[in-house]
């Protein structure tokens, strides 16, 4: 990897465009692996320097505030963070100029990544499949949009080491280097903050496939609409593993008599018994599952390793999380759900939801799915909260019936104390907000604890 960084920063004028916690990864390492290279960091908050002393070192340029982006113009080289859209804002650079930790450690290590993306899915998926190869060998490592900077696991990488990798669209799109396994999930709306339009955010997505060889391995949901009509516009060189709800014909993954099987060919591999063990809930869920199981087979991880993995692994936080019985009522924490097919999955997994607090950050998505379900349920309290809540109450005013039973709070406090008095003793309350939480809190973590805080009583 350093004889990479070195070879790419070379003679060149280098960027590190935005300084979070991605940004402090890259200046480290590339400090550590070419002594003396000039390094030019911009971002948009003018307290950079003040806030992050080491910005004052010798040969770092700093550049801050609403014009930082024209440092691009002057960069032979741009390591971009994630979260930075030169799409939405604008900014026409030449791709060949754009790089990023993705990028970079692809390039070294795509061989022995397993990379997993998708809009809903990926980090029970990618956390599931890490739990399995774990089960089978401790030379394994987990890092990308769970929070971990790639860059950050290069001291413990071997060429036996295995590494799974949760990857958003946004660390996806300007790479040049497939993972030698990629997962796509499902394509749903989402981030169009950041993106000029869904099919750019869907090909975002895809260049998991696209920058894929014939040696690669692309797995896929088959049921997933928004997928199957992409693929179709798009061939990719890989081999592809579709995965399936049920029986199925010819190539991927579904149930083949008793089991669950991997099917390549003429060669069938049994991955789970169909009637295999879980704590994982939800038709979703079983998707995730077969998507893990077939990553795993073809890193030669023995079935029953698989097997036992899967029945052991603890349900991650915010995801139709249980917190638990209060006052005779129960309360889930779905907050991870941004967008409607993700609330829709919480309350058809849950059964009967007697109380649904929907809203947040309006990121405008088309919310006429939710709004026709929500339409359908039958004495259920809805409470809605935030600019997204407002506008899908206002879409679901034209259903009287539901909206008998539908209140509004611009204050989330507010609307969770209103939820926990309407749900009825022995009654479900669940927090699926189908929106991001940016209005109120930093992140979707942040909401699902502050929620757990207050049905607690804790707050």
């Amino acid at each position: 990897m350093r004889s990479l960084i070195k070879s790419v920063t070379n003679g060149k004028r280098v960027l590190i465009l935005g300084y979070g916690r991605e940004g402090r990864s890259s200046l480290r390492f590339i400090r550590e692996s070419c002594p003396g290279l000039p390094l030019v960091v911009a971002d948009a908050n003018p307290d950079l320097l003040s806030l992050n002393p080491e910005l004052h070192q010798e040969g770092i340029s700093v550049f801050t505030g609403p014009d930082y982006l024209q440092e691009i113009d002057r960069a032979d080289l741009v390591i971009k963070s994630p979260g930075i859209s030169l799409q939405k804002q604008g900014v026409r650079a030449d791709p060949s100029r754009i790089s990023s930790q993705t990028d970079l450690f692809l390039r070294a290590y795509g061989a022995q990544v397993a990379g997993i993306t998708g809009t809903k899915g990926k980090s029970t998926t990618a956390s599931l499949l890490y739990h399995i190869m774990h089960t089978y060998s401790p030379n394994v490592l987990f890092a990308g949009n769970i929070g971990i900077p790639l860059f950050n696991l290069i001291p413990d990488i071997n060429t036996k080491t295995r590494i799974v990798c949760e990857l958003s669209s946004h660390q996806l799109e300007y790479i040049s280097r497939g993972p030698h396994i990629a997962v796509l999930l499902n394509l749903f709306q989402e981030h169009l903050d950041h993106y000029p339009s869904f099919y750019d955010y869907q090909m975002a997505k895809l260049q998991a496939g696209l920058k894929q060889s014939e040696s690669d391995y692309f797995i896929y949901t088959a049921a997933d609409e928004n997928t199957r009509l992409l693929m179709k516009q798009h061939s990719l060189r890989s081999r592809l593993v579709p995965v399936y709800p049920a029986e199925f014909t010819g190539n991927g993954v579904g149930i083949s008599g008793p089991d669950v099987v991997l099917r390549i060919g003429s060669a069938e591999r049994a991955l789970l018994p169909a009637d295999y063990k879980t704590r994982l809930t939800g038709i979703h869920n079983q998707i995730n599952i077969r998507v893990a199981a077939a990553a795993a087979a073809l890193l030669q991880i023995p079935a029953g390793v698989t097997e036992q993995a899967v029945a052991s692994f603890s349900p991650l936080e915010h995801r139709i999380e249980f917190v638990g019985t209060f006052n005779g009522k129960r309360f889930y924490n779905d907050s991870i759900s941004t967008i409607p097919e993700a609330t829709i999955a919480a309350v058809n997994t849950i059964g009967q939801v007697h109380t649904l607090i929907l809203g947040g950050f309006d990121r405008g998505i088309d919310y006429t799915v939710l709004t026709d379900f929500i339409g359908t349920l039958n004495g259920t309290n809805l409470v809605f909260t935030g600019p997204a809540g407002r506008r899908m109450l206002k879409e679901l005013s034209l259903n009287q019936a539901a909206t008998e039973k539908a209140l509004y709070f611009s204050d989330f406090t507010e609307a969770v104390k209103a939820a926990i008095e309407l749900t009825p003793e022995g009654g479900n309350c669940l927090l699926s907000p189908a929106a991001a939480s940016y209005d109120s809190f930093t992140n979707f973590e942040e909401r699902g604890k502050y929620f757990r805080e207050l049905v607690s009583g804790k707050k």
